[in-house]
């Protein structure tokens, strides 16, 4: 009997030992889990934290971006201003405004412990959002005599003669009114342009290069190749006092191509956010790209050629004493704008602006000389006066199936602001 009982108590020992094994397994298990599960809530939270810092520092270059658009004047030229978002240290932002050709660039940083963001946006001006001008014709004492299927769609400044039908090339006047808009007394002088916007322009137009200039003289080998130059750096000057003709280049970003000489572009170069500097430029036929021109005696466009958005062509002239002109070719189209202007002038200036049948300009013209128009200006057109040459004679302040229409500009259109200073400045892309 006490053997028997022995042996039960053996057992019972056991089968103790056993159950504590299996609980402290089991404890072990249970604790491991919890660990687990505390560190992967820990690691998740600090995912968490990390994504929130992240975005919020993304979201505060963004916002400084958006600050400037609405303050204009918060950051000057090639100044750089530190700005708090809300009065804290958390939400610094280093803001740098630079001209771009006649658009701006806005450099936006921030920086949250370790966590940094940096953007570059071209800004532009938000025309929709502006008064509906599409015809802006000086006060120079003659009437603007209209005939054919021309258009005038918008807000009109008209000399104080005012606007009559006219029958010219065995065509009369086809609409029944004069004007879709309003008509408003203009004054004998255009409005004034954006006065540092346009001395950058001159700078530019007669920028000499320096030792401090990144500068690549344009050989045959750089003409065929792929070029990319970030914003983030120094401009990179493709300099040519010889080159007459630029074929097959491929170049994009923060890249000025400056000839001394006039300069043919070929229509199988592929051009994108550059900067282009010539006495003339001449785009042959079918050229297709993205850019900004500045020259200083002429610019002529080939037929179907496409300037895509943002782009814009534009002629400088210090004085009035050699003629300048741009010519725009027939099926042609442009997004951006078109500039000629002459600081000095006279009562007969030489400066002109040819636009051939079916050409398309969308965003503002402004020419304070004289202005051939027989395609379409889906914007705002400043202008001195008309010409029309046809094979019978020679009109002045006439038009001929010619368009000026502000409706049909893109209500979110962001184009240039020639006239005044920005004041509602919207991000037109990014770039890097």
């Amino acid at each position: 009997m006490k053997l028997k009982v022995l042996k039960q108590i053996k057992l019972f020992s056991k089968l103790r030992a056993g159950a504590l094994y299996y609980a402290l397994f089991i404890s072990f298990v249970v604790v491991a889990l919890i660990s687990m599960l505390i560190l992967y809530t820990y690691i998740h939270n600090s995912y968490i934290d990390r994504q929130v810092i992240q975005e919020q520092v993304l979201a505060n270059v963004k916002s400084g971006i958006n600050l400037v658009c609405k303050n204009p004047e918060l950051v000057a030229y090639n100044a750089t201003e530190e700005i708090s978002l809300f009065g804290n240290d958390y939400d610094l932002v280093q803001l740098n405004k630079k001209h771009w050709g006649v658009y701006d660039l806005i450099f936006a940083k921030s920086q949250r412990r370790s966590y940094k963001a940096e953007k570059i946006a071209l800004l532009g001006d938000h025309l929709g959002k502006k008064e509906d001008i599409a015809l802006y014709l000086s006060d120079k004492r003659k009437y603007l005599s209209i005939s054919g299927n021309t258009l005038l769609k918008g807000s009109c400044y008209l000399p104080k003669l005012g606007i009559k039908r006219a029958y010219i090339e065995g065509q009369g006047y086809q609409n029944d009114k004069l004007v879709y808009g309003t008509i408003q007394q203009s004054n004998s002088e255009l409005p004034a342009l954006n006065p540092e916007k346009i001395k950058y322009l001159e700078e530019l137009i007669n920028k000499n290069i320096s030792k401090q200039d990144s500068v690549i003289q344009l050989d045959a080998s750089i003409a065929r190749s792929k070029l990319f130059n970030s914003f983030n750096s120094k401009p990179l000057i493709i300099y040519s006092d010889q080159v007459a003709r630029l074929s097959q280049l491929n170049a994009e970003g923060n890249i000025i191509l400056k000839f001394d000489n006039e300069i043919s572009i070929g229509a199988d170069c592929d051009l994108k956010d550059v900067i282009i500097i010539a006495p003339t430029v001449f785009f042959e036929d079918g050229f297709s790209g993205q850019v900004q021109v500045i020259a200083s005696e002429s610019i002529q466009v080939g037929n179907s050629c496409k300037f895509e958005y943002p782009s814009f062509l534009g002629l400088l002239k210090s004085k009035d004493e050699v003629k300048g002109s741009i010519t725009f070719g027939k099926s042609s189209i442009l997004a951006g704008g078109m500039l000629l202007y002459v600081i000095t002038t006279n009562e007969k200036t030489s400066l002109k602006l040819n636009i051939e049948e079916l050409a398309k300009i969308y965003g503002t013209v402004y020419c304070n000389g004289f202005v051939q128009l027989k395609g379409s200006i889906l914007g705002s057109l400043y202008c001195e006066g008309f010409t029309l040459k046809t094979t019978a004679s020679l009109y002045e302040n006439h038009l001929l199936n010619a368009t000026v229409d502000y409706s049909k500009l893109p209500s979110d259109f962001i184009g240039v602001n020639l006239v005044g200073e920005p004041v509602n400045e919207k991000i037109i892309k990014w770039v890097e």
